[in-house]
């Protein structure tokens, strides 16, 4: 058994520790949704300047049978690590991964990181807290506890246009004076600081449970920085904000399209800012941003979205839009 760092940049290495990565990640899934090949290469050769990636791989007689990964915030929440181990279903039960998150920690370890963050999957039928399930069982035996209870909806696409004209006219009359403003790709200059700002709150003004975070920083250096791995990983966004009568941004909605994954396409972040709660501008941001999707690509059949299970009021959102639950997951945090 050999742990040893992977060299994204070699295509066999690289290939290599995908497969198994991948094996691992729709094994026994009715709704995988791994990251594919060149998705996480992109990833872990993207020059970002808010986080690293450092991947490893453990090897038996020259096979790469268990993958991990340390990702290590670099402009804020310095304090944290997240680490990720999954080992191929045909090696598991021999301690393998265990290893692995030995030597990940150690790594964090000597990044001056003091506190891990890892997430674990299991049915949409299991407990809230994972409890029996293999995955949560692994890192609480690891010394993690549980922090915060997810759930991982789906949609069938394309979505009933008709139910989301009705939603976005309902969300229209709580809102009056705000304005929607789409773009695709990269965030327009003129949106660009107060947007970083908004999505930069996002960690910290969404429910996060007993999970230990500060705001993160989102300049325009890092926005442009991760739009480059973007576009490297074969990604298209779409967002929608809302705008104030002030002029102030204060909603957003992305979905995140990916090329490499035909069938798929990832709701990601939706935010409203505190002091503009009340008026529908999420379910409008969301809605809004879905419709300008299908209006312009076609062919893909489940939209993904995540959110805490206490997020109730997303939850509602979601379920409005005709969301269905189809895993659950849990934010696992270790002190060191």
């Amino acid at each position: 058994m050999q742990i040893r760092p992977l060299d994204a940049a070699d295509p066999a290495a690289m290939a290599a520790w995908h497969a198994s990565y991948h094996a691992a990640h729709v094994f026994g899934q009715e709704y995988p949704s791994p990251w594919m090949l060149e998705e996480m290469r992109a990833e872990m050769l993207g020059d970002r300047t808010g986080e690293r990636m450092e991947p490893f791989g453990l090897y038996v007689d020259g096979r790469c049978v268990s993958t991990g990964f340390v990702e290590l915030p670099l402009m804020d929440n310095r304090h944290l690590a997240r680490v990720e181990v999954a080992t191929h279903p045909d090696h598991r039960g021999r301690g393998y991964a265990s290893a692995l998150l030995e030597h990940l920690t150690a790594v964090a370890v000597s990044h001056g990181r003091s506190t891990l963050n890892a997430d674990a999957a299991w049915s949409v039928h299991g407990r809230p807290d994972g409890v029996g399930t293999p995955n949560a069982d692994f890192l609480t035996r690891h010394g993690f506890s549980f922090s915060l209870g997810d759930v991982k909806r789906a949609l069938d696409l394309p979505a009933d246009e008709a139910l989301l004209g009705r939603l976005a006219a309902e969300a229209a009359t709580r809102h009056p004076g705000y304005r929607l403003r789409d773009f695709v790709g990269p965030v327009p200059e003129d949106l660009l600081d107060e947007f970083g700002a908004l999505i930069g709150s996002l960690i910290t003004e969404a429910p996060m449970g007993d999970l230990d975070f500060e705001p993160e920083v989102f300049d325009a250096a890092r926005i442009r920085a991760d739009e480059e791995v973007f576009a490297a990983s074969g990604r298209t966004k779409y967002t929608t904000v809302a705008v104030a009568p002030d002029g102030a941004l204060v909603a957003y909605s992305e979905l995140a399209v990916p090329s490499y994954d035909p069938e798929h396409v990832y709701q990601w972040g939706t935010l409203v800012r505190p002091a503009h709660r009340g008026h529908r501008l999420g379910l409008a941001t969301k809605v809004h941003n879905l419709r300008r999707f299908q209006a312009a690509e076609s062919g893909r059949s489940l939209l993904f979205t995540y959110n805490a299970e206490v997020n109730t009021h997303m939850v509602a959102v979601n379920e409005a839009m005709g969301f269905r639950p189809v895993q659950r997951l849990g934010e696992f945090q270790k002190r060191l």
